[in-house]
């Protein structure tokens, strides 16, 4: 039975191993345990053994606790601190870790295994739990080797709404091994904690199902960021090793797709955990067992046993190349090519050349204003490279940089750092890979680029860069500013999540707010159009400005706007357009499709339908009837990507035609002076998965914003985009339909929930309706 209602974790003040049951979806080919039952068997075995230490790294989306057991010999257990001390060692000073280690004399490596991230692959957690109960009691020699040279840490159930509501994704859903480069979701969150406090020499993820039992290393395209030749020696050899350790318990065969597959199993993309891993030094595997039943959790328990074994047979080795992928960092040692001998006929010679590349100098992240398109940004992705173990330090006097002065304080990240691959995977731009014949992805994103989509300024050095830093541990808070000192109002600009945020927060508390639609100048400013216009005193406006980081002005007279209300959202969508109207404060009701056939998007119940998804044709003939009644009555709509886009023009509430493309890129984007695209300068940047672009528009229809002209893709993979034509086409219009407004985006501004800076996009659409 699919529980619909809120999941329970740990007994409400109690320890969390008295988990309190509740229904859940077991698997339906096996016995599989019940995510009620796992907290209590965690606590049975670590009473009773003194090889098992069980934590709680968190809670899920929905409230569940995250058990992560860490599995030693009993001697060790009082010398985790120092272990973790080495591997934390290793990043800062490479060459000391190893001093350490000799000093040490037994030093074991951590090894982590990430049990059923898809809720729904049962085996995972089940063999993890198996593996800790083998581990925990077991004296034969095999166990003890493997306790004499290493420490297991296990998160045992990486998904346990999932495992308890029977799905893939997380309670938010959110597919969480597609959010490690943006790590919005809590569990993600989890898995960062666990690779910067034991930087593991080997991370086993756990999954299903694809037979002949699939272990990676994976195909090309190789990510330009890794350390690749050293972690191919290992990890394609740890993966043989699996491979016979399978076929011998189990008689099952394998496949390794860098040795069996030519492509479409890659391992390009940060947002799989055995990828992001991998810029942990970690030798990273994905582990897809072959079956549903029972025969799965065997099949993964093998294989973990085989890498193991090699773990164990050439611990040294392999952790001395771990510290080299750190130490190239610190010393600027440049990366090398995959060895010949590792190569073979199915690696193409073009795909390789992508593995090696130069790192920059440096990475500069200006502070404030007018160097920083967004301080609370700039903020936001400090903090979030600090988190990552990047390290990032600041300014100790003013430099110069291709004409620009930075202040002292401005940010520097450099590349001659131990996770120099973490970090420039963070801040690059990306490459384009649109040239680049028979190039396949397995999942999304072939590009991401932190600063261009979460809308921070960031200068890429590649020279030699003369300026004194110090190490930071957090980033500075942006702080606000109130410009002038009395007025009629206060106005504070839609150019960050938080103004967005703070406006939908004052509209809920009954604060007399209102939005101006139009660019207007006041006091020798000029504000954007949509500027969020507040009465109250000075003590709201020093509030906003240093409780929420926005810059307040004061106004000499009242510009025109439009009085703000509630907005009372229908939203058909996917789990990233609800994690942005989540960050702009936007309150929404989910809708289903048989919600919206029943009648529920209604003008009594809803001012705005945002649609992600729902095509109108798709609808039965009460849905197409509930909808053309909700427009014409003048209920709003915004719709999002092609599906969006094509709803609007077979409901005949636009004049408009479009075309689309399957691309994967960062896109340049023109935008024009008005409210549907307030905040946003002449040009920025956008991130397309499925480009739509208006060919032709009615003569009612404003265009908001446009492709770039010319050269205006960024980065990413979009074979043919030079001649789609796309090139300098409208990408966001809007229209009045009779009291109805419509606003259409073709660009994917909430893809994943990581590409911040968009967000806007559709919060100024839904703020349309207002005007």
């Amino acid at each position: 039975m699919l529980l619909a209602s809120g999941p329970v974790a740990a007994a409400p003040g109690g320890p969390w191993w008295e988990v309190e049951a509740e229904e859940e979806n077991p698997s339906p080919f096996y016995d599989s345990i019940p995510y009620s039952e796992i907290g209590p068997k965690l606590r049975d075995i670590e009473q009773s053994s003194n090889r098992v230490q069980i934590e709680v790294s968190g809670q899920s989306a929905g409230g569940r606790d995250l058990f992560v057991a860490v599995v030693s010999a009993p001697e060790a257990g009082g010398r985790l601190g120092r272990y973790k001390a080495i591997a934390n060692k290793m990043v800062t000073d490479p060459e000391r870790a190893q001093e350490m280690i000799a000093d040490l004399g037994d030093y074991k490596v951590p090894v982590f295994v990430n049990g059923s991230i898809h809720g729904n692959e049962y085996p995972g957690t089940d063999a993890a739990l198996r593996l800790i109960e083998t581990l925990a009691y077991d004296d034969s020699p095999e166990v003890q080797a493997v306790l004499e040279n290493i420490i297991l840490v296990v998160n045992v159930v990486h998904n346990p709404d999932g495992r308890v509501l029977g799905t893939r994704a997380n309670a938010n859903g959110f597919d969480i091994n597609r959010d490690m480069l943006s790590q919005t979701q809590p569990e993600a969150k989890a898995i960062v904690d666990i690779m910067t406090e034991w930087n593991p020499l080997s991370t086993l993820d756990l999954h299903g199902f694809v037979n002949p039992m699939l272990i990676e290393p994976t195909t090309p395209p190789h990510n330009s960021n890794y350390e690749y030749d050293l972690y191919l020696k290992w990890a394609l050899g740890s993966a043989f090793a699996m491979e016979d350790e399978l076929f011998a318990r189990t008689g099952l065969a394998a496949q390794i797709p860098y040795r069996d597959f030519g492509d479409g199993w890659d391992d390009w993309g940060g947002q799989y955990v055995p990828m992001y891993a991998m810029y942990h030094g970690s030798y990273g595997h994905t582990l897809e067992t072959p079956s549903r039943a029972e025969l799965g959790v065997d099949a993964h328990e093998a294989a973990v046993w085989g890498a193991l074994n090699f773990i164990v047979d050439n611990k040294d080795e392999m952790l001395h190349d771990q510290v080299e992928m750190f130490r190239r960092g610190v010393l600027d040692i440049p990366q090398l090519p995959i060895p010949d001998e590792l190569l073979d006929e199915t690696t193409f010679d073009q795909y390789n050349e992508l593995v090696v590349q130069e790192f920059p100098t440096a990475h500069v992240i200006p502070v404030d204003e007018p160097l920083q398109q967004s301080p609370l940004q700039a903020q936001r992705l400090v903090d979030f490279l600090l988190f990552n173990d990047v390290e990032v330090e600041a300014a100790t006097a003013e430099f110069t940089v291709d004409g620009t002065t930075y202040p002292k304080g401005t940010y520097v990240v450099w590349m001659d750092q131990a996770k120099r691959s973490l970090a420039n995977t963070f801040l690059e731009d990306g490459k384009n890979l649109s040239d680049v014949q028979g190039i396949t992805f397995y999942s999304p994103p072939a590009v991401w680029s932190h600063p261009l989509l979460w809308g921070a300024t960031r200068t890429v050095v590649t020279d030699d860069l003369a300026v004194g830093t110090k190490p930071v541990n957090n980033a500075v808070a942006a702080s606000g500013t109130v410009i002038g000192t009395k007025g009629v109002a206060w106005a504070f600009e839609p150019t960050s999540l938080e103004a967005f945020r703070v406006a939908n927060e004052l509209v809920a508390d009954g604060t007399a707010i209102r939005r101006a639609p139009e660019a207007f100048s006041d006091s020798g400013h000029t504000f954007e159009p949509g500027t969020f216009v507040v009465t109250g005193g000075k003590s709201l406006a020093n509030s906003l400005a240093s409780g929420e980081g926005l810059d307040v002005y004061a106004l000499s007279a009242m510009p025109d706007s439009v009085a703000m209300e509630p907005q009372r959202i229908a939203l058909f969508s996917d789990e990233g357009t609800r994690h942005a109207l989540d960050q702009l404060g936007f309150d929404y009701d989910t809708v289903s499709t048989g919600d919206v056939n029943g009648g529920v998007v209604n003008v009594d119940d809803y001012d705005v339908f945002v649609n992600y998804s729902r095509s109108f044709t798709g609808l039965q003939q009460s849905g197409r009837d509930a909808l053309t009644a909700f427009y014409a009555a003048g209920g709003d709509y915004v719709g999002l990507r092609s599906t969006g886009v094509d709803h609007a023009i077979d409901a005949g509430i636009i004049d408009a035609v479009y075309d689309a493309e399957s691309g994967n890129a960062i896109v340049e984007v023109d935008f024009a002076d008005t409210g549907a695209v307030g905040g946003y300068a002449d040009s920025d940047v956008a991130f397309v998965f499925t480009p739509t672009w208006f060919t032709s528009v009615g003569p009612d229809v404003e265009v908001a914003a446009s492709m770039g002209v010319d050269d205006f893709l960024v980065s990413g993979y979009w074979p043919g985009w030079e001649v789609s034509g796309a090139a300098g086409q409208p990408v966001v219009v809007t229209t009045d339909n009779g009291d109805s407004d419509v606003t259409l985006v073709g660009l994917d501004v909430t893809f994943r929930g990581h590409p911040e800076n968009t967000f806007r996009i559709l919060g100024n659409g839904i703020f349309e309706g207002l005007d």
